[in-house]
Parts: C-alpha cells; structure tokens; sequence
C-alpha cells in the first residue's frame, strides 16, 4: 500500500490518498484540509482512479506537492536518528512533532542526514524542538 500527501499553498492541511499494490485508488481523505466548495468540487471531479492520474492532478496546480507518507516514523525513530544536542528537551520536541503532519514529519525525517553534512565547521546543532519548529527541512527535498 503506498499512502500520499497533497498539500499546496492554496489550502490549509492535506489531502491523503491511498493506493493499493496495483497502484488503484483505495481511500481519498479530504477532512484533513481545509478546502473551499471551489476546490472540493475540483478535487471530486477530478478524482485520481491510480498513481499516474494523481501526478496528473498534482501537475494542475503550481502551488501543490505531492509527497509520500511512509506512516510508520515516529518520534521515537525521529529522536534516535537526530541524536539531539545534551540541552534538546524531549518532551518540547515530542510537542512539536505532534504538531506537524504525517507528510511533514517524513520530511523533517529523511532530511536529518542532509542537514547534517551541510553544518558548518563550529556551529552546533540545532536543539531538536528547533529542528521541527524551525523547518530547514521544507522545500529541501
């Protein structure tokens, strides 16, 4: 099963579609989103029956992104990987994790290595509640 995020600057939240192992359209959830009716009937219209129909849609819109959820990182997998700086305050960083969106926390996710290589020589990281407030990750990858 492979589960999608579309989010765009043109709406608050995001739109998630799920596609079985045939790549077919299984679940569409909007209630996430705040949509207006002009985009609600768009979207209905629209619908993506497969994967390449939803690119498709993507393609529509300038604004929007398409991202795939990988729903199994949690901030527990977060923590381990980011190796928080000794003043990272765990409970503030789980706060904010439970804030972002599942699409948004892959991303803070697999950025982790690439924010890592670029740090400068001498400038220390980031504390993790920083990390996900802050979002060096977003239009990075």
């Amino acid at each position: 099963m492979k589960r999608y995020s579309l989010t765009s600057q043109g709406f608050t939240g995001e739109v998630i579609f799920v596609f079985n192992d045939i790549n077919l359209l299984e679940l569409f959830d909007s209630t996430g989103a705040q949509l207006s009716e002009l985009q609600q009937r768009f979207l209905l219209q629209n619908l993506p029956g497969d994967l390449p129909e939803l690119e498709n849609l993507r393609s529509k819109s300038v604004s929007a992104k398409l991202t795939e959820v990988n729903a199994d990182i949690t901030f527990d997998m977060f923590w381990k990987r980011y190796r928080a700086p000794l003043n990272s305050k765990k409970k503030l960083a789980e706060n904010c994790w439970k804030r972002l969106s599942q699409a948004r926390r892959n991303l803070a996710y697999k950025f982790i290595p690439i924010y890592e290589s670029r740090m400068e020589p001498g400038v220390s990281k980031l504390y993790a509640e920083t990390y996900l407030n802050s979002g060096p990750w977003i239009n990075q990858i």
